[in-house]
């Protein structure tokens, strides 16, 4: 784009005085670009900074040459390339400029104990985590720590960096800026390591946290004022609101009035959370772009309304949009709504033209040059798509809309700001969450004002109860009702048919695609007053509109009636802690999960939150048959997820007469369901879809039975060696699934004489030491074993002593907590393994 290119003065300005066509006075939206272009490349190049170093002192010298020379078309092309190579040194820098002391750099052999140290609390705890809320245990306090030292062996050392801590038990009294002293098991943040999985490490990298940490046992706090003395009583002041508000009024209003108003959502029940999500009204809990620009009009308009000049209302304005993103917890989100905010009224103060879509670049510069790696975080994508898309569309719709009398004008503009919104953010959505809210467009209308009037409102009732504790009874009450209003509307858009649906996650060339397409339909309906030539162009964005319409569909079916290809069978073992899910694809496009994983205690939902987002990028809506091979929480906790969302065919199982409590639930929704349920043993006839075929090799018929009859119960090892063992079989290949057998399950499979020969192994009982025979290993010589274990496993999984056999015998171990998700791919000549990641020397 050239930055010398002339236009006719007040060309392309709408009538709120912003400028809405691309011309020259947007100089930051190429140069953003470029900034967000580098830091992406880093991200896929992993470059050492000292490279984007070089880059940029070749790239300066060369822009000083063409700028001596006059060659403005090359000295704009440097200055773009200059903002890639900015981008990607933040970004290397950001992931390789940590210091040698820093937390990021303590060896994983040092944190296998726990560790004293010592720092203070950068922000203010969060007394209820969402999992404890949850469960009804609010006995749990997570704060984020500023590490100053800890002791490694006998020696206390100096570090920097965060630590997230949380402490089970009774709460500590630490506030921001207090010392705190403890011993706490720590590790790195990990993610389940499978396709389609929420980065949680990137997401906590984002907030600077490179160790998480917990403890039962006390910890000593000690007072201090480390930190911004300003942020402090900030922090100090929010703390005396949010107890001010719970004591004004009932629970459930205060928790969403603190929800909207502060950002504090720990008194929101998981009722109220479902309600905003399935209308597709999430947002306006957490405190972004909407709150504070809605704060900040108004105060802007307040200030005008004094006789206050534009310059100093804007200055009052900011100051006050500052305060106010300390107030509400200084969280990412806010942070960046109050930096979009205050970007656009810094250009009031210098007495520049407000370009929106300039503000809009420069704000998001400015954040990315602070810190780089907000580009992957979602609340960062959302906030800027949705707002890019209501500035390039909203000035587009404003012509056709004109001739509307203004008691028309306003819900149609109303209804284009969350279309433009809703389009701009849909991919992101679909790709992070898997889920969009047709009925969000309509349930905005009245409740995005609603919300609004309760962010001003609340803001004043804050304001008040700062003066006096009770503040005004009669504004309490009408908060509390406008409250109750707030959430009578989102639960009731929630409870409309089709109000939320679930959707697969969009392919790369998808996502690619769809904004080709949304970029080609805004060329196609240019602003303003068409200029020479633009016909021309307009023709050829609908052409262009079309063919990425075409290509989009055509994407679609590929992805949902692939293409038949050679036979094989592709296995994918989950990573999901210490358990077990098995995904496998057969000829026919046959599609079988054996085991779902799960907790004990349900406080964690694998089905839900690991092993569904997983079959959603897959494309799986479903299952022809869910084996589970013995009820146990760590194989069938996941069940209820899987079997409420997805549609099964059938299920397998073993004969286990009410074992668990999950399996019960299982048993009775299969009956009410009407879901086939087959119980399967040796001797089951094999079935065969296609090349391939899946055999039934253990137990035999009542086991399960009898060894609850000779114990009572059934106990761990029992149920264990009673595990559905099955073999899959395409062509010479083989892949056994074992469950959970020790070695009586083995011994049991050796004596029936079935053939138990498998390239492929997956090994019994995540590797404890009880199971993997030496026997049991040389009856199926495979080539390849897989084991599903959690990372640094209470229970020591795999032993050593069962690693060592494997490797004496030449069998390749892949493992879930060093290589992630672990997948095999079976043709009727050989197989192929490999995991997600490589494992760590």
């Amino acid at each position: 784009m050239r930055f010398d290119d002339p236009s006719p003065p007040g060309a392309g300005i709408d009538s709120a005085g912003g400028s809405w066509d691309a011309g020259p006075t947007r100089p930051l939206l190429p140069l953003a670009a470029a900034f967000c272009l580098g830091i992406a490349l880093e991200q896929a190049l992993a470059l050492r900074p000292a490279a984007w170093t070089t880059a940029v002192a070749i790239l300066l010298l060369l822009g000083g040459g063409a700028w001596w020379r006059g060659m403005r078309r090359l000295l704009s092309a440097g200055l773009i390339l200059l903002f890639v190579g900015l981008g990607g040194q933040a970004m290397a820098v950001a992931l390789f400029g940590d210091p040698a002391h820093h937390l990021s750099r303590i060896p994983e052999a040092k944190l296998a104990s726990p560790i004293p140290l010592e720092g203070w609390v950068v922000g203010p705890p969060d007394p209820r985590p969402a999992e404890a809320r949850d469960t009804g245990d609010p006995e749990r306090t997570r704060f984020v720590v500023e590490v100053t030292r800890l002791r490694l062996g006998e020696a206390w050392i100096a570090t920097t960096g965060r630590a997230r801590l949380t402490v089970i038990g009774e709460p500590p009294d630490a506030t921001y800026g207090n010392e705190v002293r403890g011993t706490f098991p720590l590790r790195r943040p990990r993610r389940f390591d499978n396709p389609g999985a929420f980065d949680y490490p990137a997401y906590l990298a984002t907030q600077g946290i490179s160790l998480e940490g917990w403890t039962r046992d006390p910890v000593e706090v000690v007072r201090a004022s480390r930190g911004s003395t300003i942020l402090g009583a900030v922090f100090d002041m929010r703390g005396l609101l949010l107890r001010r508000l719970d004591a004004a009024m009932p629970p459930p209003e205060a928790g969403l009035l603190k929800a909207t108003v502060l950002g504090d959502r720990s008194g929101l029940s998981a009722e109220m959370n479902q309600a905003f999500l399935d209308s597709g009204t999430y947002h306006i809990l957490a405190i972004s772009g909407l709150n504070v620009s809605l704060l900040a009009g108004t105060l802007f308009g307040i200030f005008r309304l004094l006789r206050a000049s534009p310059r100093l209302a804007a200055v009052a304005s900011a100051l006050l949009v500052t305060v106010y993103a300390a107030l509400a917890g200084a969280g990412a989100s806010v942070i960046r709504a109050a930096v979009m905010a205050d970007t656009y009224l810094l250009a009031v103060i210098l007495d520049r033209r407000g370009d929106l879509l300039n503000s809009l670049a420069l704000s998001a510069l400015a954040l990315l040059w602070w810190n780089p790696r907000f580009l992957f975080d979602v609340g960062f994508q959302l906030t800027y798509l949705a707002t890019l898309g209501i500035l390039l569309v909203l000035p587009r719709s404003v012509g056709a809309m004109a001739a509307l009398p203004r008691p028309l004008r306003w819900p149609l503009q109303s209804v284009v700001i969350t279309l433009a919104a809703t389009a701009m953010t849909l991919p992101i959505l679909a790709s992070s969450f898997n889920r969009v809210a047709p009925v969000g467009v309509l349930a905005n209308l009245p409740i995005v004002p609603l919300s609004g009037l309760i962010t001003a409102l609340g803001t004043a009732a804050s304001a008040l109860l700062l003066v006096t504790p009770a503040g005004l009874p009669w504004l309490n009450h009408a908060m509390a009702w406008l409250v109750d209003l707030l959430f009578g509307l989102a639960w009731w858009f929630a409870a409309w048919p089709w109000s939320s649906l679930r959707v697969y996650t969009p392919t790369p060339g998808m996502l690619v695609t769809y904004y080709a397409l949304g970029a080609a339909c805004l060329l196609a309906v240019p602003p303003g007053i068409a200029r020479d030539g633009q016909g021309r162009h307009r023709r050829f964005a609908r052409w262009l509109a079309l063919l990425c319409g075409l290509l989009l569909v055509l994407q679609v079916m590929l992805r949902l009636f692939p293409l038949q290809g050679d036979p094989r069978v592709r296995m994918t073992l989950l990573d999901v802690g210490q358990g077990e899910a098995i995904f496998l694809e057969l000829p026919g496009q046959r599609r079988m999960l054996v085991d779902v994983g799960g907790l004990p205690g349900g406080r964690f939902d694998i089905g839900a939150r690991v092993v569904t987002p997983f079959l959603l990028h897959e494309w799986v809506g479903h299952l022809d048959v869910l084996a589970l091979t013995h009820p146990q929480a760590d194989h069938i906790a996941g069940a209820p997820a899987i079997l409420r969302g997805f549609s099964i065919g059938e299920v397998w199982s073993v004969d286990a007469p009410g074992p668990s409590a999950t399996f019960l639930w299982v048993q009775e929704y299969l009956r009410e369901r009407r879901i086939p349920h087959r119980i399967l043993s040796a001797g089951s006839p094999p079935v065969r879809w296609g090349d391939a075929t899946i055999e039934t090799l253990h137990p035999r018929s009542g086991t399960m039975r009898i060894a609850q009859g000779a114990a009572g119960a059934a106990s761990s090892s029992r149920s264990n060696d009673a595990s559905l063992v099955l073999r899959i079989g395409i062509g010479d290949q083989a892949a056994l699934l074992t469950g959970d057998i020790e070695r009586e399950g083995e011994a049991a499979l050796l004596r029936e004489g079935g053939v138990i020969r498998a390239q492929v192994l997956k090994v019994p009982h995540h590797g404890s030491r009880t199971s993997s025979a030496a026997a049991f290993l040389a009856a199926v010589r495979p080539e390849v074993a897989l084991v599903s274990v959690g990372y640094r496993n209470r229970f020591n999984h795999p032993h050593l002593e069962v690693v060592e056999r494997y490797r004496a015998q030449g069998i390749r171990l892949l493992r879930t907590d060093l290589n992630g998700a672990l997948s095999v791919e079976m043709t009727p000549d050989g197989i192929r393994a490999w995991g997600r990641s490589e494992a760590p020397e």
